[in-house]
């Protein structure tokens, strides 16, 4: 990892407004931390946002985390009210639950596990971090 990436990586951080990022490539690791108030937005229309949990805390319950920091999107398209996915829907892994752009980039956020959408934690737009939970998905059968 070059200086320039590490500049650009500051840059994201203080642009996002994040409080954590970690980042690992080719051996290198990178991890920035500030203290502060996280503020989030409203969910997008059509889904739903729970109180807060990470779904840690219920047996039979799984999580989709963010692969990556940058903004995270549910729309399958800008202005559409149509979603990749809601609260109550049955997905299976590797379905398209989401899109994370970074640098102009942008990156399909896919399932890692089948079963029902239980909680969606974060709204259409809003900026995520790594590792960030995003939704809770409840296992087939339970």
């Amino acid at each position: 990892m070059n200086v320039k990436k590490v500049k650009e990586l500051i840059k994201l951080f203080k642009d996002e407004e994040l409080t954590k990022l970690k980042i690992e490539e080719k051996g290198v690791k990178i991890h920035i931390e500030k203290g502060g108030i996280v503020q989030s937005s409203s969910p997008a229309a059509g889904s739903e946002q729970s109180s807060g949990g990470t779904g840690e805390d219920k047996p039979g319950t799984l999580e989709i985390k963010a692969p990556q920091v940058g903004t995270f999107y549910m729309q399958k398209e800008e202005g559409s009210d149509e979603n990749f996915v809601n609260k109550g829907d049955t997905v299976k892994k590797g379905d398209q639950v989401g899109i994370i752009e970074a640098m102009k980039v942008f990156n399909d956020v896919n399932a890692d596990h089948s079963g029902v959408i239980e909680e969606i934690l974060v709204g259409n737009g809003d900026t995520v971090e790594y590792d960030q939970v995003l939704m809770t998905v409840r296992k087939e059968g339970e």
